[in-house]
């Protein structure tokens, strides 16, 4: 069968591509064009079953024909991070999964996976476990509030024309292929700003894998439609602490935190974004009020809907972050965060 992936050259569009291939699927991937992986991805192409397709979702003519003959859509495009104006994150959040939707609708696809965000049900307030039952919360940042409106109109849309929809929500994907996330921590850890704002934070990690597993998984099994899924791995792993330990630790350089009361930090990089946006100055800001946020809370999510489906993690947490920091050794130490 024909699969479509949008987002193909990225993190997780890869490893989906790449598993989608090892089972017997022809893939269309969507990718932006000249994006910097577009050799990894032409790469997984042995025997003639990966077309790459350079298209940007937010072009919906340039799309649209590319969906002809496919019966899985697997939607993963999204701008994640970076210093962009809030009107490129809603053309591409939200008017790029418009534009991916009703493509997929016109050409009858027969399931459609979306690939959302654990950050769409807000910041936690008083420790709660998080499910797919909890309310969307606004963030007041541009990635999280456009993935949820991106989403409401998806819903009301499958609603009103039947797309076959199933709705997934990582939480914070690690493993092997990551150029943004270690990459980030340890731009941190070369320019000696590695400050944290909260003591011991544990994040509700998935393993790349396992998240394709669950994609895989939802695509495939006829309850999954019309339903979300949070996915993440059950062990906690290790603090951002220690995790930034280990990554000194290949870098060869000292480790040296620094613990600073939220509200200061959270003060410096609103007041950095404000100059930055009042003087137009390039680049962009050293840190970003949206990263405050995500790691200055303790966050609890359930995974046991999707458990229910059939799903456990087959990677384990000791062995995922082994392999996360195998790669980070061999290539994502000389990648520039993107």
């Amino acid at each position: 069968m024909w699969s479509l992936v949008t987002g193909a050259a990225g993190f997780i569009g890869l490893s989906l591509v790449r598993r989608l291939l090892a089972e017997g699927d022809r893939v269309r991937a969507l990718t932006l064009p000249g994006d910097r992986r577009l050799p990894e991805l032409r790469a997984l192409d042995i025997d003639g079953r990966l077309e790459v397709i350079e298209a940007d979702v937010t072009d919906e003519a340039a799309i649209a024909p590319h969906f002809a003959g496919v019966e899985r859509v697997f939607h993963v495009a999204a701008l994640v991070h970076g210093w962009f104006p809030w009107e490129r994150f809603r053309a591409v959040n939200i008017g790029g999964t418009q534009n991916v939707a009703r493509a997929a609708k016109a050409a009858g696809v027969a399931r459609f996976v979306h690939v959302s965000t654990s950050d769409v049900f807000g910041i936690p307030r008083g420790g709660e476990v998080i499910d797919e039952s909890s309310p969307y919360g606004y963030w007041q940042e541009p990635y999280p509030d456009t993935k949820i409106d991106a989403e409401q109109w998806l819903w009301q849309f499958s609603r009103d024309s039947g797309l076959p929809l199933s709705v997934i929500y990582p939480c914070w994907v690690y493993g092997p292929g990551d150029q943004a996330l270690f990459p980030g921590f340890a731009e941190a850890i070369r320019d000696g700003f590695l400050v944290f704002w909260q003591r011991d934070t544990r994040l509700a990690w998935v393993h790349v894998e396992n998240l394709v597993d669950a994609i895989v998984l939802v695509s495939a099994d006829p309850r999954a439609i019309g339903q979300g899924y949070l996915v993440h791995d059950d062990a906690s792993g290790p603090t951002l602490e220690r995790l930034c330990a280990r990554l000194a630790d290949i870098l060869g350089k000292p480790f040296k935190p620094r613990h600073v009361p939220y509200a200061i930090v959270y003060a410096a990089a609103a007041t950095l974004q404000s100059v930055w946006r009042t003087f137009n100055l390039k680049g962009a800001p050293l840190i970003f009020t949206n990263d405050i946020k995500a790691f200055g809370y303790r966050w609890t999510f359930s995974n046991k809907k999707l458990r229910q489906l059939g799903w456990s993690p087959r990677i384990g947490i000791d062995e995922g972050m082994e392999q996360a920091f195998a790669y980070f050794r061999d290539v994502g130490s000389d990648v520039a965060p993107h």
